[in-house]
């Protein structure tokens, strides 16, 4: 099976809108979803997930914009646990 090209481009293109009662999916420029969009996210097949995340790891920046606001800080100073 192949990825699904207009899945990938949804799966690459999407950021999260925080308000006062939680959180919504949304393009990058900010505008919603549609409900069509929603639905062919929720279709994705692990192809179509690992070629999004393909293209998402060629540009870093990108990816660390998406999945900073759910790391905490101080995550990247702990230190290993000691072993022996």
């Amino acid at each position: 099976m192949t990825a699904r090209s207009e899945v990938v481009a949804l799966l690459t293109d999407f950021d999260v809108a925080r308000d006062g009662t939680g959180q919504r999916f949304v393009h990058r420029d900010g505008r919603p979803f549609t409900a069509e969009e929603i639905e062919l996210i929720g279709s994705a097949t692990e192809e179509d997930m690992r070629a999004a995340a393909r293209q998402l790891a060629t540009v870093p920046q990108r990816l660390t914009e998406l999945i900073a606001p759910y790391i905490r800080p101080g995550d990247d100073t702990e230190e290993p646990p000691a072993t022996g």
